[in-house]
């Protein structure tokens, strides 16, 4: 992607705001938008679509926290100082919302039954139905995952309509109606070389249906729901397709110990060529404060120990079986001789953003001007080592990577594995790429022994080592708590949620049972207060969020989940 990207990725976000002196772009669809005073030219048509886009939330702006990164603290990859409420199983069902929200279907659903009408060509008009299709299949996605069942909607309703008062539909034929409206915003979408810069195009598409082929996939198959192998070869094919395409590679200039890093802590991703789709941010116009909330970790959250320990050493072995292994006594002999990615990922004394710093600063430690790190691992994905971007604050220009090539990898990698037929080649053409990048040793399915630490025990040899490689990959990105959740693995969130080793000579103004809690290994207990008894996720009914109490007493034709 080249300079002309950002600044049309930049006016898409403001026409978005701004197009249309009534403001037309924040009311529709209304009774004013009809075929006498609108659908008249293709600036019309993409003006509609423009509203979509901001969808695309990247790191949000000013002092906001990055939902890239915050993402993950529904998940056992992050800890933050307050538990999330999901992963501890302490939601509760809304009065109101909760994610209960139609409008932007409605508002794909107004433009779909009307676009046609344009005096434009087929190819100019299928080109922005296909963008409208795809923001379509990525709101109802989110609904499927969080509800499970829901009304399949292929007409803008109004206040009489009768489908509004009707039961929900089967998540078999909204998932089904799904894959074929992805299918069809691929068919009118451009193709890479001929959209213009900063619109969705066939790739992004395609990325999306591989990935929503792959959850749903996996979470049929292990719910033994009918239908998972037409969904994970969809998601292969998807995959595969992108990779014959052949229009991204893995970013790797051979410098293991920068270049992972790189995909995060550029202030441009201009030209990088494993992104796919990211969001720029420019001085004056887009700001985030992402780098500067990260150095002065002003929102309190950590990395789990868990996530710590799922990272291999450099022999390409886990911690479990590995001689290079120095134990966890302190953080620092924890942290050597490891997959590089975890470097580059959490920091420790005397590297990163604690290159000055003797020690992490846990609850208790009286250390002040940064904010608490809950485990004593603190997040550097995504921080940036430079003054100039920290200053910014809520200005800086940190670029978000929105999707990128590594994901196709390993979304191919695991649907071939599930299938039955990943063969050393398929491994070879994703995940080694991905260690080659690293600097870590080629994946050898004949070599794998299996981890007798694993989460997943009953789960064959090599999908668990490739459920490894996408959580260390793709640590941060907010896409953990999906994957727990397809494969129906909410039991890890009871696990104890710990931290680094606790040594009291180190930090002498912390008191055990008062400021900062262990277990009798002496490892940290962040929620040691707040949650005594742990998580208590419960996998009956927490994989389903409650639909609120609004909207049953509005449709009695509609039933809670099972569970709230």
């Amino acid at each position: 992607m080249n300079t002309k990207f950002i600044k049309t990725a930049l006016i898409v976000i403001i026409l978005a705001v701004t197009s249309c002196s009534d403001d037309f772009l924040n009311r529709f669809p209304t009774d004013s938008l009809n075929s006498e005073n609108f659908w008249h030219n293709e600036n019309e048509l993409k003006q509609y679509a423009n509203d979509f886009y901001r969808v695309f939330v990247g790191h949000a702006t000013g002092t906001s926290g990055s939902p890239i990164i915050t993402g993950d603290n529904q998940s056992d990859n992050m800890v933050p100082l307050d538990f999330n409420l999901i992963a501890a199983g302490k939601n509760i069902v809304p009065t109101s919302g909760g994610g209960w929200d139609w409008q932007v279907v409605r508002s794909c659903n107004y433009f779909l039954t009307r676009y046609n009408q344009t005096p434009v060509g087929k190819e100019i008009k299928e080109k922005y139905a296909g963008e409208v299709r795809f923001f379509k299949v990525l709101n109802y996605f989110e609904k499927v995952k969080d509800f499970g069942d829901v009304p399949w909607l292929s007409k803008d309703l109004e206040l009489n309509s009768p489908e509004l008062y009707t039961p929900r539909d089967s998540r078999i034929m909204v998932m089904d109606s799904l894959l074929a409206t992805i299918n069809a915003a691929i068919l009118g979408l451009p193709d890479k070389a001929s959209a213009e810069e900063g619109r969705i195009n066939k790739d992004i598409a395609l990325l999306v249906k591989a990935r929503m082929c792959l959850f749903e996939g996996t979470y049929r198959k292990y719910r033994n729901i009918a239908g998972s192998e037409k969904f994970l070869q969809e998601a292969a094919s998807a995959s595969q397709r992108l990779i014959t395409e052949g229009h991204y590679q893995i970013h790797n200039t051979g410098k293991p110990t920068v270049d992972y890093a790189s995909l995060f802590n550029s202030i441009d991703l201009n030209g990088n060529k494993e992104m796919i789709m990211f969001k720029a941010y420019i001085t004056g116009l887009l700001g985030t404060a992402t780098s500067w909330n990260l150095q002065s970790n002003n929102f309190n959250t950590s990395a789990s120990k868990s996530l710590i320990e799922s990272y291999l050493c450099v022999d390409g072995k886990p911690i479990s079986q590995s001689d290079l292994y120095l134990g966890d006594k302190t953080i620092q002999s924890e942290m050597t001789n490891r997959d590089p990615r975890l470097n580059q990922t959490i920091t420790f004394p005397g590297t990163g953003i604690q290159t000055s710093s003797k020690i992490p600063a846990i609850s208790g430690s009286g250390i002040s001007g940064v904010g608490i790190v809950p485990t004593g691992y603190q997040i550097q994905k995504f921080w940036v080592e430079d003054q100039q971007e920290y200053v910014r604050i809520q200005n800086g220009i940190l670029d978000a990577p929105i999707f990128r090539y590594a994901e196709v990898l390993l979304i191919n990698a695991e649907a071939n594995a599930e299938l039955g037929s990943a063969t050393q080649e398929t491994i070879d053409k994703t995940i080694n790429l991905l260690r080659k990048r690293a600097g870590m040793p080629n994946m050898v399915i004949a070599n794998l022994v299996k981890d007798q630490k694993s989460d997943f025990p009953s789960l064959p040899v090599l999908l668990d080592e490739i459920r490894r490689e996408r959580r260390v990959e793709l640590a941060i990105e907010a896409l953990r708590y999906d994957d727990l959740v397809r494969w129906k693995a909410g039991s890890l969130l009871n696990k104890p949620v710990l931290g680094m080793k606790f040594i009291q000579s180190v930090y002498p103004k912390a008191v055990i049972g008062s400021s900062i809690y262990v277990n009798a290994d002496g490892y940290i207990l962040p929620y040691g207060k707040s949650l005594p008894t742990g998580r208590t996720y419960d996998e009956d009914r927490s994989y389903l969020l409650p639909l609120p109490l609004d909207e049953l007493a509005l449709n009695p034709a509609l039933k809670q989940n099972p569970g709230w």
